[in-house]
């Protein structure tokens, strides 16, 4: 860490003088300007003596009429032209450049941010290992972004370990059993919904987007074609699912059907679960009346917390118990690839382990 120390001449003039340590030594620059003294502060804090020392004092530092291209203006040109991204993604990228990025590495030219600069800031960030990796995620594409445009040769986001999932980010898989437990304490007007998310594997978004036409009660179908989408101003919109192949068409259980309720005489386009005024519900209406109240009573005795998408989780864990292929259950949940099942549930799945285990116990017996 560097730090500042305000200092006096001997003709009373005031300076600053910014102490930190190089190569294991003690060292110091002065500055007549604080704001400047504070700028270089930050730089040895964020890039390393050597770096900050060439950016303000080398001879290829950029004069100050010619500024360099900042993080954060080339992030928000970023986002501004992306395509193919919906408005809604486009306002949760903004707000990750105002909330986490521009504090910490905004200011620094898009030329100097190195590995360290990264790795500091992926150490302050807050939040759940997902969460930060999202972030990362979205200034790991900034910068490739500028390196397509010619702005900085290589992506200091390359190769960045990112923290491991905490305990509390883990799925939380819950047995038939278990369920049946969740369901009888859920209140009453929320069981069907709650039945509903388990036995089809849905995303809640997708659940309460679900429509009256989208059903097919002859061939026991369901149609997801619509989600529902945040703007990043607490506001929904309908939108499409959350990729190309979260439009599908899945099988539904005699459960997941009867969860409907009688759909007789309902339009095509009401939406199949609503709350007590008939309006979309919400997942924040949905945790404030259903689940917490349940984990409130019953979290102690089922030894587990989970969250409403870990009903997402039950339903894969029980199909793999079942023997459902890896491949089958990736086309029921929508993901977009088959990595994102495997690396999921891969771990419930024992039968591929189970049969190599099985060919080398022949290839080994008798010898």
């Amino acid at each position: 860490m560097a730090s500042i120390r305000p200092r006096t001449t001997k003709a009373g003039t005031p300076y600053y003088q910014v102490l930190y340590r190089h190569n294991g030594t003690q060292s110091s620059d002065s500055f007549d300007d604080p704001k400047e003294a504070t700028k270089y502060k930050k730089l040895l804090e964020q890039i390393g003596p050597d770096a900050a020392q060439e950016l303000m004092f080398g001879a290829e530092a950029l004069p100050e009429e010619i500024p360099a291209l900042t993080v954060t203006e080339w992030c928000t040109e970023y986002i501004d032209h992306l395509t193919g991204v919906e408005e809604a993604t486009k306002n949760k990228y903004r707000s990750y450049l105002r909330r986490d990025i521009d504090p910490i590495l905004g200011f620094l030219p898009l030329s100097v941010v190195n590995e360290k600069a990264i790795s500091k800031w992926v150490q302050a960030q807050e939040g759940s290992s997902k969460t930060i990796a999202n972030k990362h995620g979205f200034l790991s594409g900034a910068f490739n972004g500028a390196v397509r445009a010619n702005h900085i040769e290589v992506n200091p986001c390359d190769g960045r370990r990112l923290p491991a999932r905490h305990k509390e980010d883990e799925p939380v898989f819950l047995t038939p059993t278990e369920f049946v437990r969740v369901r009888d304490v859920v209140v009453e007007q929320w069981r069907p919904l709650t039945v509903f998310l388990v036995s089809t594997g849905m995303r809640f978004s997708e659940a309460t987007a679900f429509q009256v036409g989208d059903l097919n009660v002859e061939e026991k179908t369901g149609r997801i074609v619509r989600a529902w989408k945040y703007t990043g101003e607490a506001k929904r919109k309908l939108g499409p699912p959350k990729s190309r192949k979260s439009v599908r068409t899945i099988n539904l259980s005699d459960q997941a059907i009867e969860a409907c309720g009688d759909l007789k005489g309902r339009a095509p386009d009401e939406f199949v679960f609503t709350n007590r005024l008939g309006r979309p519900v919400t997942a924040q209406l949905f945790h404030n009346k259903a689940w917490r109240p349940m984990i409130a009573e019953l979290s102690d005795r089922l030894g587990k917390k989970p969250r409403p998408h870990d009903l997402r989780h039950s339903c894969a864990s029980w199909m793999i118990a079942a023997g459902v292929p890896l491949p089958v259950i990736q086309q029921h949940l929508g993901h977009e690839s088959i990595t994102t099942t495997i690396n999921i549930y891969g771990h419930l799945d024992r039968r591929a382990a189970q049969a190599a285990s099985a060919a080398l116990t022949a290839a080994l017996e008798g010898l």
